[in-house]
């Protein structure tokens, strides 16, 4: 996973990410495995300060070489002990088969909200837009409250010695299951977000293994570390610094690498570091199903996202 703006947060109304397979041969993929990369961003409650929500929007490839892009929201709710775990329940999911594409295509996916309370969901590829779909969050079961916007940067949990941050914009790659051959490759660029002043790319990244992954105080859209995973990155060899390309060579990548720091130009609604409080007035509360296996990135388990295999609340074909 890789985290943006690791010093700031602020609220934007899009993200976009740039996503392919280069140099991969997803026959020599485990039988039953897939590969995804994309972004995950997170939401806020304007009235329930222990509820964020969790978006993320990926690009698929499984060991047939098919293609698709698997997006949705979860809920959460962090821990007020000693009346609730941490729990989170599915919102909604949406999977597409992408077909007459190559994986080593570059594919941009975006999620926006527009002023409706809805985000639009599209891609981009080859000079053309497909839109697919677009969702009103705000009227989905116990959403009425949700904060129209993404976050971006992040926000100190545990100070130091710790220093465990939540990561409100990540990107990243998952799979169901470790890939330990140098038969693939993941190629995540130009990361953007919508601020007030425009589009503006991540101008600060640095890495995430899934146990570092966290969304809010207690739930993390990964849990473990995808070993044997490593990086390029800006001059390490790349030249293109907002691009990272991931890989199997045996090497585990550290959390806590800087991968690119640009100074900014834009005027924007940055503020600086803040420490979580927990809200424990929650009395009132709405139990929602315990978060076994969350969404993730440069991580592996086993977990939800096996679903756009199994079939979603809808499923359809982008040409």
């Amino acid at each position: 996973m890789i985290a943006d703006d690791l010093s700031l947060r602020e609220t934007v109304n899009a993200t976009e990410v740039t996503v392919s397979f280069p140099s991969t041969q997803p026959e020599l993929f485990p039988p039953g495995c897939w590969l995804g990369a994309g972004m995950f961003v997170q939401a806020q409650d304007h009235m329930f300060r222990n509820v964020d929500y969790g978006f993320y929007m990926m690009l698929v490839l499984d060991a047939s070489g098919r293609l698709f892009v698997d997006l949705g929201l979860h809920q959460t709710e962090e821990e007020t002990a000693p009346l609730q775990y941490p729990m989170s329940s599915l919102v909604y999911s949406y999977t597409w088969q992408i077909s007459g594409i190559s994986g080593s295509t570059p594919i941009t996916l975006l999620q926006y909200w527009n002023s409706d309370g809805f985000v639009d969901y599209s891609l981009s590829f080859s000079g053309k837009t497909e839109t697919l779909t677009s969702v009103n969050v705000t009227n989905m079961p116990n959403c009425q409250n949700i904060i129209p916007k993404f976050y971006a940067g992040n926000v100190v949990i545990d100070p130091f010695p710790f220093s465990r941050y939540i990561n409100y914009f990540q990107f990243g790659i998952i799979s169901n299951q470790p890939i330990t051959n140098s038969h693939w490759q993941v190629d995540l660029k130009e990361p953007k977000m919508l601020r007030q002043t425009g589009w503006a790319l991540v101008d600060k990244a640095w890495s995430l293994q899934g146990d570092h992954s966290y969304l809010d105080h207690d739930l993390m859209w990964g849990g473990t570390t995808y070993p044997g995973v490593e990086a390029q990155y800006y001059e390490h060899p790349l030249q293109n610094p907002y691009e990272i390309i991931f890989s199997y060579n045996n090497k585990t990548m550290a959390s806590g690498k800087v991968l690119w720091d640009f100074p900014s130009n834009d005027n924007n609604t940055e503020v600086s570091f803040a420490s979580e409080s927990q809200d424990v007035t929650m009395l009132a509360r709405r139990f929602l199903l315990i978060l076994l296996t969350a969404l993730g990135a440069t991580l592996v388990l086993p977990f939800l996202l096996a679903k756009w295999i199994k079939g979603k609340n809808k499923r359809a074909k982008a040409a």
